[in-house]
């Protein structure tokens, strides 16, 4: 504006003056005024209110009423008290609570409460109640107070409602021994019925704040504890490619390989579909000459192979319990390779140490040298097999 903004140079200028009034420094121009402000170091208007209403009246229009804000503040200020009313006349809308439950049917009714633990902590970790801090785990009785086999199972945290869902439902509850019923294991998301079951007082003490306080605090250092997230907190490097693979034993027998040998791509594609519940799955590679009966399964993300590590392991699969971990990067695993096999038998054929295959096609090769078969027939005398065998490499030479 030109204005001075050092004070010692005020009275200099004859449009300012000093009010005692006001206890500030004036500065009068011919239509305005204005007013310093100590704090902010610079000149600030003056808004004359009877002007305001003058201009109010001389650019008065049909519609606007009298009262209506013309001053671009004063309009401001209207409109935010206009919102803010608006906004508490909206009832406000209620968050949508997120399912941390699964509503489990047809469990075996001699199964207990811990095997239910141990089923279903597998994919999550469990909520725990208030007072006794047991796993939030409901199981239903009928009339007669046996167990029916329907149970309510509560999670910390809503992601591992779908987990338990795809890798549980329409299975067997013990997995690889059939109910005797006939009947797989139906797991579904509960709905939230069981909250209504809990009657919570409408105003809670400081003691029991302070106890849902601790609780929440506890689970969520055991959650840091189960998370895959944690899975490298105490390893100072990032996950690496071998961090991506998974490694499964007793997935099959050699025998079953040899009596079968289209057995492998259905348990390859068995694997796949289990492990694609969990994450995006790139690989699985069957080591047919692991007696172990190993599959190495590859997936796209570290977290996803550490999730299905944890829900694979103990599981029955044909009837043997799996072992799954996470490939360290070093460990060997040997599968069937035909030229490396080749190599192997002309490398003992080579240094003498022939195997009972071999000495029995000797065998059989000398016999058919002394037999009739090796005279020639309009053949040259050189038409022998063996030189013929030789001939015919040395074509593919």
């Amino acid at each position: 504006m030109g204005f001075p903004t050092d004070p010692a140079t005020f009275e200099q200028d004859d449009r300012i003056s000093w009010s005692k009034a006001d206890n500030c420094w004036i500065l009068e121009t011919d239509d305005r005024e204005f007013q310093y402000d100590t704090a902010l170091k610079r000149w600030v208007e003056n808004i004359d209110e009877d002007l305001i209403r003058q201009q109010q009246q001389t650019y008065q229009f049909k519609g606007v009423t009298e009262t209506e804000a013309t001053h671009p503040r004063e309009r401001k200020q209207k409109k935010r008290k206009e919102m803010q009313e608006q906004a508490e006349e909206q009832p406000k809308a209620k968050k949508q609570r997120a399912n941390t439950a699964v509503w489990v049917t047809s469990i075996p009714l001699d199964a207990t409460l811990d095997e239910i633990h141990a089923t279903f902590a597998k994919y999550g970790m469990l909520a725990e109640e208030l007072d006794t801090g047991k796993p939030r785990i409901k199981m239903y009785n009928d009339d007669d107070g046996n167990f029916k086999g329907d149970a309510l199972v509560v999670y910390y945290r809503p992601e591992s409602v779908n987990l338990a869902i795809n890798m549980l439902d329409d299975t067997d509850f013990r997995m690889g021994i059939p109910d005797p019923s006939g009947k797989k294991m139906q797991v579904q998301e509960a709905d939230f019925a069981y909250k209504r079951e809990q009657t919570a007082p409408t105003k809670m003490s400081r003691q029991e704040k302070k106890k849902i306080q601790e609780l929440r605090e506890k689970m969520e250092r055991r959650l840091a504890e189960w998370s895959d997230d944690e899975q490298y907190a105490d390893v100072k490097r990032k996950p690496t490619e071998s961090d991506k693979h998974m490694v499964l034993k007793h997935m099959f027998t050699l025998k079953e390989l040899e009596d079968d040998p289209t057995a492998r791509l259905d348990i390859e594609e068995d694997i796949r579909e289990e492990a694609s519940k969990i994450g995006e799955v790139t690989k699985v590679v069957l080591y047919d000459e692991e007696p172990e009966g190993i599959v190495k399964v590859r997936f796209t993300d570290p977290a996803a192979a550490v999730r299905c590590a944890k829900a694979m392991n103990g599981r029955k699969f044909s009837g043997s319990p799996v072992v799954a971990y996470i490939w360290d990067g070093k460990e060997k695993f040997r599968k069937y390779n035909a030229r490396r096999a080749e190599y192997e038998k002309t490398a003992a054929m080579d240094s003498g140490e022939n195997d009972e295959a071999e000495i029995k096609r000797l065998e059989k090769f000398g016999a058919w040298l002394e037999s009739d078969k090796t005279q020639p027939q309009n053949k040259t005398e050189d038409a022998t097999p063996e030189n013929r065998e030789n001939d015919q490499e040395g074509g593919k030479d």
